[in-house]
């Protein structure tokens, strides 16, 4: 109960955004959702209208699915001693920007930013690993990719009873979400937890891949995750014995 009460106090102290989160956040928002309502601004002919209401769609959706995806970390990262910034990332913005150019908006590179670790110093006394380090930073980044898996199967349920295109575009961008946000690329949550630990990424990154496009493919949920869980087993087992063990063995 104490252990609840002291993370409710640090949820309350330390869960807000600065005026530099909230800029980043919100240019974040506004670009991802240009991003995925590109071709929606009218058929054969240009509708300023039909754009804006689209427009107003995809903000709901990135807005929903980028702070899911922060609350997992930030959350995580209180339970743990750790505060969370989210950072954005311009460069990853302007590129997706220009992909949806040349691409008329058929590629979606989802890539909002990564985030900073500051260390809560009376929260982290008596853990193994004391300060901020690369393990630390590995397991409060995986928490942004299962969020969103999380968030993935709450709109599949959802769309289950009430389909609609609005769930659907909500689904297909959080599994691009999902799977870009595990890519090994500083500062995306795939390079800390790569950075951190090689071997819970190759447990983690086709778990990730394989459950969220098993979900798209309208396999069943429960089915999904068993298959992804499995088979990131398999591929972990097999990055071990090819790689990991002769390292530690050494050559023979």
């Amino acid at each position: 109960m104490a252990e609840i009460v002291d993370f409710l106090d640090r949820v309350k102290k330390f869960y807000k955004f600065t005026h530099h989160e909230v800029r980043g956040l919100l240019v974040s928002i506004i670009a991802l959702a240009f991003i995925i309502s590109f071709k929606e601004w009218g058929g054969a002919a240009f509708d300023f209208g039909a754009g804006m209401f689209n427009l107003f769609n995809a903000v709901l959706i990135v807005a929903l699915s980028v702070l899911i995806h922060d609350a997992g970390k930030r959350l995580w990262g209180l339970a743990v001693g750790y505060r969370i910034e989210f950072k954005m990332w311009a460069f990853g913005l302007i590129a997706a920007l220009v992909i949806a150019f040349l691409t008329n908006g058929s590629i979606w590179l989802i890539v909002p930013g990564g985030f900073m670790l500051h260390h809560l110093a009376g929260h982290r006394l008596g853990w193994f690993r004391y300060g901020v380090n690369y393990f630390g930073q590995a397991m409060v980044a995986l928490a942004g990719p299962l969020f969103t898996l999380m968030l993935i199967i709450l709109l599949k349920v959802l769309y289950a009873f009430s389909p609609n295109p609005l769930l659907q575009k909500a689904i297909i961008f959080n599994v691009i979400f999902a799977i870009t946000s595990m890519l090994p690329i500083p500062p995306l949550d795939g390079s800390k937890i790569y950075f951190g630990s090689r071997m819970l990424y190759a447990f983690v990154l086709p778990a990730v891949i394989i459950a969220t496009i098993l979900m798209i493919a309208n396999i069943p949920v429960f089915f999904s995750l068993v298959m992804s869980l499995l088979i990131g087993v398999v591929l972990w087992l097999v990055y071990y014995i090819s790689f990991e063990r002769k390292a530690w063995t050494g050559p023979k």
